[in-house]
């Protein structure tokens, strides 16, 4: 592990960068002084949240390299453990003094009298002490977890034989490495307090009513527990997935020459996996419902915009959107712990990589049969329309290009993956690598097809239908590109992860592509019309 006084420098140079762009991001020209400090307060709770779940500490705490038998550092234990905690605190209260230069708090007197607890969620309160709590009992859960001594490389070769098993990493007992992660879930609740009562104690903003202060005050705390009850979540997580690595890790400890030992092998695999689940599955449940747990939104004088039709159309895509992706990833996530496990007593095979790349291209398709089946939906109900014209527009030819340029690539290496670099992979047959990125492509002009014959069920122009067909048309064609992305870096599993790679291009906003209409005409369609 890396030493204390390393731990402490690069948070004071991460949290000064972060500083620096606090203060960057504060002086703004909104002439809305509510929007101005919603808008602070929205992204401070954003760098607050990734800051506080970048630190991968307890993964490397609990394992013992092969050349590093020692015990862990108290001092850099405590370190590491509090990172979660002390970010969430300094984003939160470095925010508080980061405000837009209009809004300095200054100090008013008034005759109303206000209590410092009145802008509490106390709902959330509650939900984040039963996670604390929980968090607590599983944590307590993992306590007899005894210690693994790492595995040197063994290597086996006579004249008829060779068998070659690599080093494996060791694992600390319980009693070490639990401490810290109770430590971490204490600098947690430390830093909700003492975040709190700067919040609270806060002046209030000026030119912003009383009643908006304290909705202010109400949609910070929010964004703070919701933030802490995710990482606190997210802690008791990895003490499930550290029992459920024991449990791996033993599984094969009694088998013998002769084949004994194999019904306790795959007993103990099966509680590993049953923990693993469960860790993934309460994770995924608590983090979606924080997610929906939004701040109060009902602010005084606060100025309705007129919605276009534009902006209707878009709101509606984002919606989409969300819904498909979101259902996408549940069932990709379900679906993934399905797969065959590795035999690490039989010689490799491709039949995991197989399934792998069916999956992903199973879980592009779903994507695809959502959205269409939500146009067949718009369809149905505007039959009455269907004699209607129906407008639509071929994609500019550089979003194809890029595309094209991602999938010729990740194609080549699918076919002729790098087994010098791969060691042990056996690579999928060749024919089915094509037969899967063809029946992608297939899928991807087939939803082009059916986007621009579907009728609209709303009232709009000719230039907003085309835009929104084309939006339609570009996530199908991200959709595939990242499938077989996905499919070189996930199902290869290449030892350096890019599996952002995929997610990224499977979440490339349209705007870099496709110009929005503003009042009811394309930009590009209007300088054609002028030209």
């Amino acid at each position: 592990m890396e030493s204390l006084s390393s731990q402490f420098g690069t948070f004071a140079v991460a949290a000064m960068i972060v500083y620096f762009l606090l203060r960057l991001y504060g002086p703004t020209n909104d002439s809305n002084l509510l929007n101005s400090a919603r808008r602070h307060a929205f992204w401070c709770a954003i760098i607050g949240y990734f800051a506080s779940s970048s630190s991968n500490w307890f993964s490397d705490a609990i394992n013992v390299p092969i050349d590093e038998q020692s015990t862990l550092d108290t001092a850099v234990g405590i370190a590491v453990a509090a990172t979660p905690g002390v970010w969430i605190a300094f984003i939160y209260i470095a925010s508080q003094y980061t405000w837009p230069r209009k809004l300095k708090p200054l100090r008013t007197a008034t005759l109303t009298p206000r209590s410092l607890t009145s802008p509490i969620p106390k709902m959330l309160v509650a939900a984040l002490l039963i996670v604390l709590v929980l968090a607590c009992v599983s944590l307590y859960s993992v306590r007899d977890v005894t210690a693994i001594a790492p595995v040197p490389e063994l290597e086996i070769s006579t004249d008829d034989y060779y068998s070659n098993s690599p080093s494996q990493d060791g694992l600390r007992a319980a009693g070490e490495v639990l401490p810290f992660l109770y430590a971490s879930l204490g600098f947690l609740m430390l830093a909700a307090v003492i975040a709190s009562t700067v919040i609270l104690r806060r002046k209030p903003l000026p030119g912003i009513s009383q009643h908006n202060n304290q909705l202010l005050r109400t949609t910070w705390l929010n964004r703070l527990y919701r933030t802490v009850t995710v990482s606190i979540t997210v802690q008791a997580g990895e003490a499930l997935h550290y029992k459920a690595q024991w449990f791996h890790n033993e599984s094969s400890r009694y088998i013998d020459g002769t084949g004994a030992g194999i019904d306790f092998m795959e007993s103990m695999s099966r509680i590993g996996g049953t923990l693993d689940a469960t860790a993934n599955y309460a994770v995924l449940g608590i983090s979606a419902v924080m997610l929906l747990w939004r701040p109060p939104t009902d602010f005084e004088n606060v100025t309705v915009r007129k919605k276009i039709q534009s902006s209707r159309l878009r709101e509606q895509l984002l919606s989409l959107q969300f819904a498909t992706a979101t259902l996408t990833f549940i069932v990709l996530f379900v679906v993934w712990q399905l797969l065959p496990e590795i035999d690490e007593y039989a010689m490799p095979a491709a039949e995991r990589v197989t399934w792998m790349l069916v999956i992903l291209t199973g879980a592009a398709l779903f994507y695809l049969a959502l959205n269409a089946l939500y146009l067949g939906y718009v369809n149905v109900v505007s039959r009455q329309i269907s004699a209607a014209n129906k407008h639509s527009a071929n994609l500019p030819l550089w979003p194809y290009i890029c595309a094209g340029l991602l999938v010729a690539t990740s194609t080549y290496f699918l076919i002729f993956p790098p087994l010098d670099y791969l060691w042990g992979f056996v690579a999928p047959k060749k024919v089915t690598v094509i037969a899967l990125v063809v029946v992608l492509i297939i899928a991807h002009l087939g939803f082009i097809w059916f986007t621009r014959r579907a009728n609209m069920a709303w009232d709009v122009s000719a230039d907003e239908e085309i835009w929104y067909r084309r939006v339609l048309e570009l996530r199908s064609l991200r959709t595939i590109t990242a499938a077989i992305v996905a499919m070189v870096v996930i199902g290869y599993e290449y030892p350096v992860r890019l599996e952002f790679l995929a997610v990224m291009v499977f979440l490339w906003p349209a705007v870099v592509f496709l110009e929005r209409p503003v009042g009811g005409v394309a930009k590009s369609l209007k300088k054609s019309i002028t030209s």
